[in-house]
């Protein structure tokens, strides 16, 4: 008898800007739960990216126990890690060295603290902003696959299969999978709290050969959303889905359709694909801050490649740019429909600190510009917020954007 195959993926990570009272809160909420929940059920199966970032804060703040978890559990067989970039940043967006920089710090972080288990064979680029550039260097490093959204399939929501592989045209056997966003958003937004709530959704097609693929942050479980984790428990308890890791798929499907995935990220919705705009929360055009914010980002990247690697002050410049790119100060700032100030002036102080640690080696003009651009970020946030422009974008997201039924605190 046929049934239904569920691979489900989660994605953890904190911004380098994060308080350590926040990443308690999570840990004790989250990721400490989620370890012991799997550990519980031996049987279970997922597919776990964790970030070099909060691989790193985890270690410093006192909560190796998640790190060695993780560890136990990918020798159990029951987690496979992806790669990713260590700092969160938008790949689509960055210069293609800062990326590949990013790719290889995560690597190092993780086999450093989680040892030989640390053996990823796909790559989550993060918030699952695709482009064809990311997926010709992601095949380039030897990775087999890529995930993305359903919406990159065609550009419409509900149009894959999920009784086949697909394969990238014009790269040598390399996949790419789509997470299923229907079921995903539901697990995201807390309309599906259990497993008779999953199976109920299901319905039919539990007893089909083929797979669902959900994806999402792995903190919707017991922190955005406390009791989320009881979905996971009744389905590891009732053995209703066979549950596997992504790459477990290989084994289990054997028909192909190669496919040219679209520009997309998890969160982009069909009519801001229509209007060719792939990465909304990060870079909408003629957005009064994001243009603002990557001015800043381009003068950082700009000062640090022309700067003397040896001169005093270019390792803190680096670390600064590195941490810098997180993608959090973008999303933060789009209003669509996710607002906070704090992180916006957080991101723009990091990539000003890029400037001023160099600053001995660059021109006046330079340097001013990049004090000019930081004081235009934390000057349109606060008369954004003051103002009640914020408030009115972020209803103006949500009365046009249905899907986004809940707010929740990440980013």
């Amino acid at each position: 008898m046929s049934r239904m195959y569920w691979t489900n993926f989660l994605h953890i990570y904190q911004p380098p800007t994060q308080t350590p009272e926040i990443l308690g809160r999570v840990t004790n909420e989250c990721y400490r739960p989620l370890v012991a929940i799997l550990l519980r059920y031996p049987h279970a199966r997922i597919t776990l990216n964790i970030n070099g970032c909060l691989t790193e804060q985890l270690v410093r703040d006192g909560y190796r126990d998640v790190i060695d978890g993780l560890r136990e559990l990918a020798a159990r067989g029951q987690i496979e890690f992806t790669a990713s970039a260590k700092y969160h940043p938008i790949l689509p967006l960055i210069p293609e060295e800062e990326a590949i920089r990013q790719i290889e710090l995560n690597t190092e972080v993780n086999r450093h603290y989680l040892g030989t288990v640390y053996r990823p064979q796909g790559f989550f680029s993060p918030e699952m902003c695709y482009s064809r550039a990311v997926a010709e260097m992601v095949c380039r490093l030897g990775y087999r696959w890529i995930i993305v959204d359903e919406i990159s399939y065609c550009g419409k929501l509900g149009t894959v299969r999920y009784d086949r592989l697909y394969r990238i045209r014009g790269l040598q056997d390399f996949y790419v999978f789509f997470r299923e966003r229907f079921t995903s958003a539901g697990i995201t937004y807390g309309s599906l709290p259990t497993g008779e709530t999953l199976l109920r959704r299901l319905g039919a097609a539990i007893g089909q050969k083929r797979y669902l693929l959900t994806g999402t942050d792995g903190e919707i479980y017991g922190h955005h959303r406390r009791g989320q984790e009881q979905l996971l428990i009744d389905i590891f308890a009732s053995g209703a889905l066979d549950l596997c890791r992504l790459t477990d798929l290989f084994a289990l499907f054997q028909e192909k359709e190669e496919v040219d995935p679209l520009p997309c990220s998890w969160s982009t919705w069909e009519d801001e694909l229509a209007a060719a705009i792939p990465y909304p929360q990060w870079a909408y055009p003629s957005h009064g801050l994001h243009d603002t914010q990557w001015a800043l980002t381009r003068l950082a990247i700009k000062a640090l490649a022309s700067a003397d690697r040896s001169a005093p002050g270019y390792e803190a410049a680096r670390q600064c740019l590195d941490e810098g790119l997180h993608s959090c100060q973008y999303w933060w700032a789009s209003c669509r429909p996710w607002w906070d100030t704090g992180m916006v002036e957080r991101g723009a102080a990091l990539l000003k600190q890029v400037v001023d640690a160099m600053k001995s080696q660059l021109s006046p003009e330079l340097v001013c510009r990049a004090a000019l651009l930081e004081e235009q970020i934390r000057k349109t946030a606060r008369t954004w917020q003051e103002s009640g422009k914020a408030r009115t974008l972020r209803r103006q997201y949500l009365e046009t954007h249905p899907g986004v039924s809940s707010l929740l605190t990440f980013g």
